[in-house]
Formats: structure tokens, sequence, C-alpha cells
């Protein structure tokens, strides 16, 4: 059986057969640093880039970095130490089923997902990946 692929742009574009998302709550915190010029992160499933003015660089505790709109960070994020954020809205998921690759249009660039990691879903409907690992580690299921 060869693999399934679909473009997602967004949570609407989602494969029903995929099931529901699942709610998920952040563990652990980050920092923030702007970035340094445009910067580029180069993850397992694509190129995600950062622009001054518009993103910061999140800083989980591991030391991993990645790219958030700031205005996204502004509504999705609380203090809960100096210098530390958590993100306080639940985070909805969707894992990628086997024999299925995913091809997201995400705000910081086009990344290629396949099972086991997850769609992830934002707050205006855009869509991101997370590894299996990275969402075992920092992310808790609450449904």
């Amino acid at each position: 059986m060869s693999e399934r692929s679909v473009r997602i742009e967004g949570a609407a574009h989602i494969p029903a057969e995929w099931g529901r998302p699942r709610t998920a709550v952040r563990k652990g915190t980050i920092s923030l640093r702007e970035p340094s010029g445009n910067e580029t992160f180069a993850k397992p499933w694509g190129t995600l880039s950062a622009r001054p003015g518009e993103d910061y660089v999140a800083v989980e505790e591991s030391g991993d970095e990645y790219p958030i709109k700031k205005a996204i960070f502004a509504r999705t994020y609380e203090a809960v130490a100096p210098g530390r954020y958590r993100k306080s809205a639940p985070s909805r998921l969707v894992q990628v089923p086997e024999g299925w690759t995913a091809v997201l249009a995400t705000l910081e660039g086009k990344i290629v997902v396949r099972h086991p990691d997850y769609v992830a879903i934002g707050p205006d409907g855009e869509v991101y990946a997370n590894a299996r690992d990275w969402v075992a580690a920092n992310l808790e299921f609450i449904e």
C-alpha cells in the first residue's frame, strides 16, 4: 500500500478520518529572545524562519529553540517567573496516522510530518508540527 499525502493549510484541512484533535497542556516553561536578523531553524520535518519585529525565538529548558509569532505568544502564554513563560492556552493535536504524509503550510514555512508525529492546531486554526518525543516530554493530554 502506498503512502497517502495531504496538504494542510489550516485546521479545516486535517482529514476527518484522522480523528478529533486531543487537548493537552504544557508542562514546562520557556524563555524568549529576539531573533538576531532573519534566523532559520532546521527541524526534523523542515526549516522554520524567525524575523525581527514579527517573531520571538522561544528557548525551552532543554535549550531547543523555535520561532513563535509575537501576536500569538501575547495571546497564548503567561509569565510564571521573571523571564519564564508557560503556554496558558491548551494545545490541540492530531497524530498523523500510519501510511500518511502531511505537508503543512505553517506561518514559519512548509514542513513535512509523518507518523508518529503530530499536527498541532494553533489558536487561529494555523498548523504546525510536534514530534512524538517532544509531545511526550512537554505536554500532558487532558482528554
